[in-house]
């Protein structure tokens, strides 16, 4: 190995940068936000939901619209460009209410939610991404306790793994993380994961504030 010259240490020792927020040790992986909207109908208000297609990853679960955030784009950025792209609105029929939760997103990186509310929504979807779309009573969430299991998410090393470089091999003690999982049985199917677990926040926020009872 080259020996440090004494102008490179100079060099080093002089760095200055300005902290990144986070440091990600997975590239590939992105921030995220999402849209929990509100749809007023006969005078109730309904969570609306997506049913993703199934030509797309997760098919036929139920979620949020929302999606990765851009390069030189805000999370509440991103929440209103992924909802006009898959509900097919304009930028004047969604409104943000507020932020609400950031969490750790299992697969890496973070997504942040946003409430908000849809202006006369016709019920349109972009079909590439969403089967269909449904609407479940915000009611329903406040007067209904989900279902709630603890699991633990462990290591699953490929075969192509070199365990012979690490102390212990296959044997070494990988970590495993403990999570909570949420789920809601609703008439329209099941909603559990990250989604039902950003409904929960939010209805537990509510509830908190006085806004439900």
């Amino acid at each position: 190995m080259r020996k440090m010259g004494a102008e490179w240490k100079k060099r080093i020792l002089s760095l200055h940068r300005k902290a990144p927020e986070k440091v990600q040790s997975l590239q590939h992986f992105r921030d995220a936000a999402v849209l929990m909207p509100l749809v007023e109908k006969d005078r109730k208000l309904f969570l609306l939901f997506e049913v993703r297609s199934s030509s797309i990853a997760q098919g036929g679960e139920i979620c949020f619209p929302g999606g990765r955030i851009e390069k030189n784009e805000t999370a509440g950025d991103a929440a209103l460009r992924e909802t006009c792209e898959e509900l097919c609105l304009t930028e004047d029929q969604v409104h943000l209410i507020s932020p609400m939760h950031r969490m750790g997103a299992p697969g890496g990186g973070e997504v942040t939610s946003f409430l908000g509310t849809l202006s006369d929504y016709q019920g349109t979807y972009e079909k590439d991404e969403v089967d269909h779309v449904i609407l479940v009573p915000l009611s329903f969430f406040a007067e209904t306790e989900p279902k709630i299991c603890q699991a633990k998410m462990c290591v699953a090393l490929p075969d192509d793994f070199p365990c012979e470089l690490i102390p212990g091999g296959k044997n070494y003690p990988f970590r495993s993380v403990p999570r909570t999982f949420y789920f809601y049985q609703t008439e329209q199917g099941v909603i559990w994961g990250m989604t039902a677990e950003l409904v929960f926040n939010l209805i537990e926020t509510l509830k908190e504030d006085g806004i439900l009872s």
